[in-house]
């Protein structure tokens, strides 16, 4: 595997679902939050009170995670459009990029609504999220959301943790390239973030952070920034 070198710009992104998990984060120097409500079921769209509260206090770039409902992925109608005002809200509240992912009932990319989701995003940067995780074909996934202008893939590459297969990883964030991005995830922490660090491909990363309980961890924030930043 490529090492890092200190001259290598990454990024630390933490997931972040109350004001004060924001605070940690932030006191811990991550470099961006994805902000969301109920990861206990994946993840929904925050409240505007939470996005307001969290925006009033944190400077650091807030990414918002738009997802209207748990379960599947294969969204109807009414729900793509529920959350394009969704996107359109959190951009004028202040959302700095967008988090989304649809599938389709063969659990391909729903092209259509990401198209959308884009359009309605712009000029934010849009996410698809681990909906990426449930395709046949991750190589055909990032060709489709590469042509569709998605600026960022969220993915642990199927596993349920990155560190699982650091090798699978990597071939995905040199597939990808700088569009889509590959921002790493799935159960990333100090303790594990080494072998995936070493990796000079992944740019980013992302963590909930915790420490056997809910709730971002600071310490555990401060502990992934040096990881992920030392010259190993």
């Amino acid at each position: 595997m490529k090492k890092t070198t200190k001259k290598n710009i990454r990024l630390l992104e933490i997931c972040c679902t109350s004001l004060n998990c924001a605070i940690a984060a932030q006191d811990g120097k991550a470099d961006r939050i994805e902000l969301c409500e109920r990861l206990d079921i994946g993840g929904l769209t925050p409240s505007i009170k939470l996005f307001q509260e969290v925006k009033a206090v944190c400077t650091l770039p807030i990414f918002t995670l738009i997802r209207c409902r748990p379960g599947d992925f294969e969204f109807t109608e009414s729900e793509i459009s529920l959350m394009i005002e969704q996107i359109h809200q959190m951009k004028y509240l202040g959302s700095e990029g967008i988090v989304i992912g649809a599938l389709t009932s063969k659990n391909q990319i729903n092209e259509l609504a990401t198209q959308r989701f884009v359009e309605a995003a712009n000029p934010l940067p849009l996410t698809f999220h681990k909906a990426f995780d449930k395709l046949q074909n991750f190589s055909e996934g990032i060709t489709k959301l590469r042509d569709l202008g998605v600026s960022r893939l969220l993915t642990s590459g199927g596993l349920p943790k990155a560190s699982d297969n650091p090798e699978k990883i990597m071939n995905l964030a040199k597939n990808a390239g700088q569009k889509p991005l590959l921002l790493a995830c799935g159960g990333i922490r100090s303790s594990n973030v080494e072998s995936l660090a070493n990796i000079a491909e992944i740019k980013e990363f992302h963590s909930a952070a915790n420490k056997g309980r809910p709730g971002v961890n600071s310490r555990e924030v401060r502990l992934l920034k040096k990881a992920i930043l030392t010259d190993s």
